[in-house]
């Protein structure tokens, strides 16, 4: 499994796909492209119970990839069963205080960093008899940054112990800050907004990442300090295929050669 955290140690940026498809066939497919990692959405993804989740663990395992989780709430029984089930990383949505995300940070964390209960039944089965020993250094928690309060509080959220960064979700961002066009990367404001939350995440030595949503924002992102790139949806991929390749034969038929069979 790759280190995420030494990538980032090395200032590297991480490949991330998000996944919504509740199904570990596609979950596969996915993770044999080769992402750094793949985070399973079960806040507005389909894939939103342990039932469903656990298969898709199961097929990315069968690669390298780092398996993540964008939690529903902050909730700290499913954050445990998440880890429990082997999830490395944790994103988790609608965080606005630092209470909130200390909360979030320390469901997360055995003792004494946190208060997570002991049961580790599938990552201690994958990751060793000793996981417990090491899943505190090993997990990765993200907090969210897609609100006012959010953005208000972020400095005090960065002095949160044991957060490893921010994840910014620019889309909820927008539209919370009242933005007509949401997550519009060509807007100067918006783009000194995101610009100032990676600075904030680097001045508290901190990794920050980002919903990017394709491979060129991607790399603006990159280039603007995020270590940690969302570049594609399972969803969004699949329906623009679909379209642009139905689109294309479409277009053969309108086009049709002057021959015969």
């Amino acid at each position: 499994m790759i280190d995420i955290k030494a990538l980032w140690e090395k200032s590297e940026t991480a490949t991330n796909a998000w996944i919504s498809i509740p199904n570990a066939w596609t979950a596969e497919i996915m993770a044999h492209a080769g992402f750094d990692v793949m985070t399973i959405d079960a806040q507005h993804g389909l894939a939103n119970d342990l039932s469903v989740i656990l298969p898709m663990l199961q097929a990315i395992a069968t690669t390298a990839t780092v398996p993540f989780v964008r939690l529903p709430e902050n909730n700290p029984a499913f954050i445990m069963r998440m880890l429990d089930a082997g999830v490395v990383g944790l994103i988790c949505p609608m965080l606005n205080t630092a209470e909130e995300t200390a909360a979030f940070v320390k469901a997360a964390k055995y003792y004494p960093e946190g208060n997570r209960s002991y049961g580790p039944t599938r990552a201690s089965q994958i990751y060793g008899e000793d996981y417990a020993a090491m899943a505190n250094q090993k997990t990765i928690t993200l907090a969210m940054i897609e609100t006012p309060d959010a953005l208000k509080n972020i400095r005090e959220m960065a002095k949160v112990p044991n957060l490893d960064g921010f994840y910014v979700g620019p889309w909820d961002l927008s539209i919370s800050l009242g933005y007509t066009k949401f997550a519009d990367f060509e807007d100067a404001s918006f783009m000194k907004i995101l610009k100032e939350i990676v600075e904030v995440a680097k001045e508290h030595n901190l990794v920050c990442g980002i919903h990017a949503g394709s491979p060129q924002n991607a790399k603006i992102f990159t280039e603007m300090g995020y270590k940690f790139v969302t570049i594609i949806n399972d969803s969004s991929a699949l329906k623009a295929f679909a379209k642009n390749t139905l689109s294309e034969f479409q277009g053969l038929e309108n086009n049709k050669p002057s021959r015969d069979y």
